[in-house]
């Protein structure tokens, strides 16, 4: 069975400030870093409203942050993941309206704060800034975690 996001995550985002850290990867994100071969695989078989479309794009910008390659993405890379998985979130408020209103605003607040905290990490401050990142993408899981479950229930 697959790891669950959260360890994923973790393990993706302390690889990238570690390599971050250390000097290596910076502005040497490649476009390749996060191929877009999930754009398909989610929500194929969802409903064909606006929401669910918009939900299954977002499914497929979380499974490509899921699978993101710190050391080859760097911490640009993986702000540029997390930027996309925000730009699907947003198109998903536009569409959903009030559906899952509390789930999305609760997952988007935490990518903020993820983002944020990421932005600000830099060899420096890494080891001071890791219970923040912990904390953070805790947060994004259990947001994700509500969020997903509502949308396999209202779009299949």
């Amino acid at each position: 069975m697959r790891v669950p996001v959260p360890a994923r995550l973790l393990l993706a985002a302390l690889a990238c400030l570690v390599v971050a850290a250390c000097g290596g990867g910076s502005g040497d994100d490649t476009s390749g870093a996060a191929a877009t071969t999930t754009s398909a695989a989610a929500g194929t078989t969802a409903a064909a409203s606006p929401a669910c479309a918009d939900a299954a794009a977002l499914k497929a910008s979380v499974a490509e942050l899921d699978q993101l390659d710190p050391p080859e993405a760097g911490k640009t890379g993986t702000l540029a993941a997390l930027q996309k998985v925000r730009d699907s979130l947003t198109a998903l408020k536009a569409s959903a309206g009030t559906q899952w209103g509390a789930q999305v605003t609760e997952l988007d607040a935490a990518i903020d704060g993820f983002q944020t905290t990421v932005a600000g990490v830099d060899g420096d401050s890494l080891l001071g800034n890791l219970p923040a990142i912990v904390g953070d993408l805790e947060r994004i899981d259990t947001a994700w975690t509500a969020l997903e479950g509502e949308i396999d229930r209202t779009c299949g």
